[in-house]
């Protein structure tokens, strides 16, 4: 085994949760941190809603009376966090094995290489993803050329500066589906055809009212137990109770589930249905001295949530140092 470098504790993921935690962690004297992240850059999933004239603010500021912001912007806030702090950042760091009782952490990055990182503490704030057509289980139909992930559809739009689309069709009417209407209209789409499988959009009336600011897009959920996406080798649209819905683009946004592999390739306890790590009093999860901070925990929390919940988590790491 390689020679193994070892800190107070260790944090995996550098978005709003685990910047929260490494912050926090400092300024409760614990000196010895270092954060992991696999991107080349800090913010986690506001750091792909980019800044721009005409662009859609996605992120709400609670703590600074409810001000929305773009998500670069909040991204800044917290790279700027974290750099006044003495935490070593280790970005493009992809964790490869954790071995959880002896609390090491197996990683490959760039610079070194594969090395192997222990600690006395661990947190896990590695965010969730959206699940696949299979995981939701109520689409159907083949998997054509133009149908996106959220983050796809945000690497090409803020990313790329290209609209992959012009009459999107997207999948799921939570927050993320009205943000992803909105920011297609804005990039220059027609408005946006939302489905789903429940008669009404799961996206609360006030967010829908909110991104009305730059566009209205049709619902068309009709309680639909599933649907069809058609077209052979591009999309085409989707059949929804017997009706056909055309698109040149589809967009499925939403259904977050925990990025809990890691802990299963650890042998740390996760519910299966729900893929959520099983957590004990103070965030603690079933093998001492590791932690969950932010999405991984399950459900669908804003940024801000994330960080003060990253800051919540800090306590009871510390506690449990002492």
């Amino acid at each position: 085994m390689n020679s193994v470098k070892h800190f107070n504790v260790l944090i995996i993921g550098a978005g709003p949760a685990g910047v929260g935690a490494a912050v926090a962690l400092t300024k409760r004297g614990i000196k010895s941190i270092a954060i992991i992240e696999r991107s080349d850059k800090i913010g986690g999933i506001p750091s792909f809603y980019k800044k721009k004239k005409g662009g859609v603010r996605t992120f709400v500021r609670w703590s600074r009376g409810g001000i929305p912001v773009f998500g670069e912007d909040y991204a800044q806030w917290l790279e700027k966090q974290l750099i006044k702090t003495k935490v070593q950042i280790e970005l493009q760091s992809q964790v490869l094995n954790i071995d959880a009782k002896k609390k090491i952490l197996t990683l490959v990055s760039p610079e070194e290489g594969e090395v192997n990182y222990s600690a006395d503490a661990i947190v896990m704030a590695c965010g969730s993803r959206e699940e696949t057509p299979a995981e939701r289980g109520w689409i159907a139909g083949s998997r054509p050329v133009r149908v996106f992930y959220t983050k796809q559809l945000l690497r090409l739009l803020d990313g790329n500066h290209l609209l992959p689309m012009n009459n999107p069709l997207i999948i799921g009417s939570d927050v993320i589906g009205y943000a992803a209407a909105a920011k297609l209209k804005a990039a220059g789409a027609s408005e946006a055809v939302i489905v789903d499988n429940c008669s009404r959009p799961k996206c609360s009336f006030f967010e829908r009212l909110y991104f009305r600011i730059w566009s209205n897009p049709d619902y068309q959920g009709l309680s639909a137990k599933s649907i069809e996406v058609t077209g052979i080798k591009t999309a085409s649209g989707v059949n929804l109770n017997g009706k056909n819905i055309p698109c040149d683009g589809i967009v499925i946004c939403g259904e977050l589930i925990p990025n809990s592999e890691l802990a299963l390739n650890g042998d740390i306890k996760v519910e299966l249905h729900s893929r959520k790590p099983v957590v004990a009093k103070d965030y603690q999860l079933s093998e001492p001295g590791w932690f969950a901070a932010g999405n991984i925990l399950g459900g669908f929390h804003g940024a801000e949530w994330c960080y003060f919940n990253g800051q919540r988590v800090a306590r009871a790491v510390a506690n449990y140092l002492s």
